[in-house]
Protein backbone atom coordinates (compact mmCIF):
# COMPACT_ATOMS: atom_id res chain seq x y z
CA UNK A 1 0.00 0.00 0.00
CA UNK A 2 1.22 3.17 -1.21
CA UNK A 3 1.87 6.23 1.07
CA UNK A 4 -1.47 8.77 0.94
CA UNK A 5 -1.14 12.39 -0.03
CA UNK A 6 -3.23 14.21 1.34
CA UNK A 7 -5.37 17.64 1.91
CA UNK A 8 -7.16 19.27 4.50
CA UNK A 9 -9.88 17.50 4.57
CA UNK A 10 -8.52 14.06 3.96
CA UNK A 11 -6.28 14.76 6.75
CA UNK A 12 -9.19 15.63 9.56
CA UNK A 13 -10.93 12.82 8.08
CA UNK A 14 -8.01 10.38 8.79
CA UNK A 15 -7.01 11.84 11.83
CA UNK A 16 -10.06 11.70 13.28
CA UNK A 17 -10.11 7.94 12.74
CA UNK A 18 -9.31 4.88 14.75
CA UNK A 19 -6.22 3.92 13.06
CA UNK A 20 -2.96 6.14 14.05
CA UNK A 21 -1.57 8.18 11.19
CA UNK A 22 1.72 8.79 10.13
CA UNK A 23 2.24 12.17 8.24
CA UNK A 24 5.53 12.70 6.06
CA UNK A 25 5.55 17.07 5.78
CA UNK A 26 7.74 17.27 2.71
CA UNK A 27 8.15 19.45 -0.53
CA UNK A 28 9.13 18.17 -4.37
CA UNK A 29 12.21 20.63 -4.09
CA UNK A 30 12.97 19.24 -1.06
CA UNK A 31 16.13 17.05 -1.49
CA UNK A 32 16.46 15.17 2.00
CA UNK A 33 12.63 14.12 1.36
CA UNK A 34 13.12 12.57 -2.10
CA UNK A 35 15.79 10.15 -0.99
CA UNK A 36 13.86 9.69 2.42
CA UNK A 37 10.80 8.55 -0.01
CA UNK A 38 11.78 5.32 -1.35
CA UNK A 39 11.97 4.32 2.46
CA UNK A 40 9.05 5.99 3.54
CA UNK A 41 7.10 4.00 0.66
CA UNK A 42 8.78 0.66 2.38
CA UNK A 43 7.28 1.90 5.59
CA UNK A 44 3.82 2.48 3.79
CA UNK A 45 3.57 -0.89 2.43
CA UNK A 46 5.09 -2.56 6.08
CA UNK A 47 2.90 -0.82 8.33
CA UNK A 48 0.04 -0.04 6.33
CA UNK A 49 -2.19 -2.76 7.91
CA UNK A 50 -1.73 -1.09 11.29
CA UNK A 51 -1.87 2.73 10.53
CA UNK A 52 -2.59 4.82 7.96
CA UNK A 53 1.01 6.22 6.31
CA UNK A 54 0.53 9.58 4.43
CA UNK A 55 2.67 12.55 2.76
CA UNK A 56 1.31 16.06 3.12
CA UNK A 57 3.48 18.50 0.64
CA UNK A 58 3.66 21.70 2.69
CA UNK A 59 3.20 23.91 -0.21
CA UNK A 60 0.09 22.25 -1.25
CA UNK A 61 -1.15 22.66 2.50
CA UNK A 62 0.72 24.82 4.35
CA UNK A 63 -1.66 25.53 7.18
CA UNK A 64 -0.89 21.70 7.92
CA UNK A 65 2.25 21.89 8.37
CA UNK A 66 1.74 25.03 10.65
CA UNK A 67 -0.90 23.53 12.67
CA UNK A 68 1.93 20.57 13.57
CA UNK A 69 4.97 23.35 13.73
CA UNK A 70 6.79 22.44 11.15
CA UNK A 71 9.60 24.44 10.84
CA UNK A 72 11.74 21.92 8.83
CA UNK A 73 11.37 18.89 6.50
CA UNK A 74 10.90 16.06 6.40
CA UNK A 75 9.35 15.89 9.56
CA UNK A 76 7.34 12.99 10.28
CA UNK A 77 4.22 13.26 13.03
CA UNK A 78 2.54 10.18 14.15
CA UNK A 79 -1.25 10.75 15.44
CA UNK A 80 -3.37 9.47 17.39
CA UNK A 81 -7.53 9.92 17.96
CA UNK A 82 -6.64 12.96 16.08
CA UNK A 83 -3.81 14.52 18.62
CA UNK A 84 0.02 14.88 17.80
CA UNK A 85 1.60 12.07 19.55
CA UNK A 86 5.28 12.59 18.61
CA UNK A 87 7.44 14.05 16.15
CA UNK A 88 10.83 14.06 13.99
CA UNK A 89 13.07 16.06 11.84
CA UNK A 90 14.92 14.35 9.17
CA UNK A 91 15.03 10.56 9.77
CA UNK A 92 18.22 8.93 8.07
CA UNK A 93 16.46 5.89 7.47
CA UNK A 94 13.80 3.40 7.02
CA UNK A 95 15.46 1.80 10.42
CA UNK A 96 14.91 5.32 11.83
CA UNK A 97 11.62 5.82 10.69
CA UNK A 98 11.26 1.98 12.53
CA UNK A 99 12.58 3.22 15.59
CA UNK A 100 10.32 6.38 15.64
CA UNK A 101 6.48 4.44 14.76
CA UNK A 102 7.52 1.90 17.51
CA UNK A 103 8.17 4.84 20.40
CA UNK A 104 5.58 6.81 19.31
CA UNK A 105 2.68 4.35 19.52
CA UNK A 106 4.24 3.21 22.69
CA UNK A 107 3.00 6.44 24.17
Amino acid sequence: MAAINLNLEQFNEMAAGTKPVLVDFWAPWCGHCRRLAPAYEQIADKYGEELVVAKVNVDEVPQLAKDAKVTSIPTLVLYKEGKMVDSVVGPGSKAAIEQFIQGALAK
